[in-house]
């Protein structure tokens, strides 16, 4: 008997197939969900709302301390980046790099996301600088009610308070405005921090072997307990689905992006990363996650480091 699941993610080259109908589960029928990857978190940790989902790595392991038992998750990441990218001070400061921000005030979106438990390490480990040597300022709503050491900035727009000069620096996901940082990455009111800024993610994935997980898949327990088939298979059609959005990545006869030198990029990409360029599963994945764990205990938003069977489903603790 058929069943229908909802599923809510955004969408790119690992997901497009899926959220679009094109691509099913039998026996289920998913049924995809519009909203922002921001909603969807929002959605899903508060009350659980969908079968299936994205959510913010960090949230989840939160919730997970607090002890969250409305869902699980597999060991799909949906989204990773190493945000040395999503540094941004105003074109005339004087700074160059991380390790010059000590004692300034920096901004994020939200203390809890997971890209700003990324960078928070990043200072405190690769550029020399702890958490109570910052300012901390953050421009909307923890999705996870939490304690946190930042000031709450002046209104929600984070570009805006860098530009009149709340804080020194801010870290940021979304890309700034074309109006104040132009497409070229130059020009604008705002600049990156760091100049060589893609070289430098380079260099610490080549000296760490981190390519930093962003979000991961979340699925209802009550839905899994009447399914327990369903994370496995899940698990597979979206390692399939992302392996497939890589070698077309790869095809020469028809460039599926719109970036002129994507077959050098993905080339340039498989030599670093030894040909598994956007790894899921568990094995390939977990010295990472216990790193970030550490992470959120240095940032006093988990108390212990959670077993792998804590964070995903038994199925799929093999993969």
């Amino acid at each position: 008997m058929e069943q229908k699941l909802t599923i809510a993610m955004s969408y790119s080259d690992r997901t497009q197939k899926i959220m679009s109908g094109q691509e099913q589960l039998p026996p289920y029928i998913l049924e995809p969900q519009k909203a922002t990857v921001e909603e969807i978190f929002v959605n899903q940790i508060s009350a659980a709302v969908y079968d299936v989902a994205e959510l913010s790595l960090a949230s989840y392991l939160i919730s997970l301390g607090r002890g969250e038992q409305r869902l699980t998750a597999i060991p799909v990441f949906l989204s990773r980046s190493f945000r040395h990218n999503a540094i941004y001070v105003r074109a005339d400061s004087p700074w160059v790099h991380p390790s010059e921000l000590k004692n300034r005030r920096f901004g994020f979106p939200e203390y809890q996301m997971t890209a700003a438990v990324w960078v928070r390490g990043f200072f405190r480990h690769e550029w020399a600088i702890a958490n109570n040597e910052m300012s901390w300022f953050t421009y909307r709503d923890e999705r996870v009610p939490i304690e946190t050491p930042a000031q709450r900035g002046t209104g929600d727009d984070i570009f805006e308070a860098l530009i009149r000069g709340e804080v020194d620096a801010v870290m940021t996901a979304r890309r700034p405005p074309a109006d104040y940082f132009p497409s070229t990455g130059e020009g604008g009111v705002l600049r990156r921090l760091i100049p060589d800024v893609w070289e430098s993610e380079r260099e610490y994935y080549t000296r760490t072997g981190i390519f930093p997980i962003m979000h991961l898949v979340s699925l209802k327990e009550e839905t899994v307990k009447h399914n327990p088939e369903l994370p496995l298979q899940l698990y597979q059609l979206m390692l399939n689905r992302k392996n497939e959005g890589i070698e077309q990545m790869f095809e020469t006869i028809k460039n599926n992006t719109s970036a002129p030198w994507i077959w050098e990029s993905v080339e340039q990409s498989a030599k670093l990363m030894n040909s598994d360029i956007w790894p899921y599963g568990m094995q390939a994945n977990w010295h990472q996650i216990e790193l970030f764990m550490s992470y959120l205990q240095e940032d006093g938003l988990l108390n212990k480091t959670l077993a792998p069977e804590q964070i995903f489903h038994p199925s799929v603790l093999h993969t």
